[in-house]
């Protein structure tokens, strides 16, 4: 299910720029929830550092947050092996993230992470290019600002829609088979967030399809992710579908989702909680509703237009119902499977009355 949040297009702007004139910065931090654009620009950097044969040497990966102070000194201080600079790949350390008391003896405080970071990105080597690849950062905190001015810091976010069927026509046509814009929109709002996971299904779709990929073929070949399924479900219960509901519901029985029927409970709830928000929002401009949302047009769409059909108080009755139900489940007083449907066909009884 696309997000509509765009990238800094500036920062992004000049990073492509710097890399296709041959320029490197001493430093980058690449952050943001789209993985994939971040795996392919530190791709790119790391390809413009040769790593002259001796790659354990030359080109340093460091991954996680317990990764004690002495290791990054160790790549910090070293040289770089028959090659003029080296590279060093430093992914999700949650530096720049708000940093918890240590929890161990022999680990370092927040306090000397902080002063050993400080001193670090104050003094960086010209044979050393650094990496900083992380899901998350703070903005506000010092050492974000601190390897800005070192270097760069570019924002990877989940594309908009627009650009997501863009990037898959481009897709389609580099592997010379057909995809209307309209399907390639279809597919998206079937898939979660992110380009690894629209890669693994186009993938999927390429190896099935011969020329062209028809809606068809999508319905077929592409497993929808499980906050579609729950969408799907929540609104066939909004629009009283009893049948379609049940349907959906059998789906979800048969297919390996992680967290059974206490996760599609959940994720109804989240539904549920995103309608309530679209109600109280009034008459606000659709644009600014599905803004709001962090959702794509087709899905914010869906709903406002279930929101309209029910009053603020049917949304809370749902809701409070959720709590409910968890309670008796945990007594043991209904199985999960039982609850479910139950529920379901509380709510669904409600949006035909």
């Amino acid at each position: 299910m696309a997000y509509s949040k765009k990238n800094n297009n500036e920062d992004l702007i000049k990073l492509k720029k710097q890399l296709k004139d041959g320029r490197l910065s001493p430093l980058y931090l690449f952050y943001g929830d789209e993985e994939y654009l971040r795996e392919t620009y530190v791709k790119r950097v790391a390809d413009m550092v040769p790593d002259g044969g001796f790659p354990e040497f030359n080109h340093i990966k460091l991954e996680g947050a317990d990764i004690p102070l002495s290791e990054y000194d160790d790549a910090w201080e070293s040289f770089p092996m028959m090659t003029d600079k080296k590279l060093i790949h430093i992914k999700n350390s949650g530096i720049f993230k708000p940093q918890r008391r240590k929890k161990a003896e022999d680990a370092a405080s927040p306090e000397e992470k902080k002063e050993f970071w400080t001193e670090k990105l104050k003094r960086i080597s010209d044979d050393t290019v650094v990496i900083f690849d992380e899901a998350a950062v703070d903005k506000r905190g010092v050492l974000y600002k601190a390897a800005a001015k070192a270097g760069q810091a570019v924002e990877f976010n989940y594309m908009s829609d627009a650009d997501l069927v863009t990037w898959v026509v481009k897709q389609c046509l580099n592997r010379k088979v057909k995809m209307s814009k309209e399907n390639a929109y279809y597919l998206i709002t079937l898939c979660d967030p992110g380009l690894n996971n629209l890669r693994n299904e186009l993938d999927k779709l390429f190896e099935y399809c011969d020329g062209e990929i028809l809606r068809s073929d999508i319905e077929r070949v592409v497993s929808k992710s499980v906050q579609v399924v729950a969408f799907e479900l929540t609104d066939a219960v909004m629009s009283g579908d009893a049948a379609k509901a049940m349907s959906v519901l059998g789906g979800v029985k048969t297919t390996d989702y992680s967290n059974g029927a206490f996760g599609m409970l959940y994720l109804m709830l989240s539904n549920f909680e995103n309608l309530l928000r679209v109600k109280l929002m009034g008459d606000a401009p659709q644009s600014e509703i599905i803004a709001a949302l962090k959702k794509g047009a087709f899905i914010g769409g869906k709903y406002i237009e279930l929101a309209a059909r029910y009053s603020a108080a049917s949304i809370r009755w749902m809701m409070r119902r959720v709590a409910e139900i968890d309670l008796a489940v945990k007594e043991g007083r209904v199985g999960e499977w039982d609850a479910l449907e139950q529920y379901v066909m509380e709510c669904t009884n409600k949006g035909r009355n």
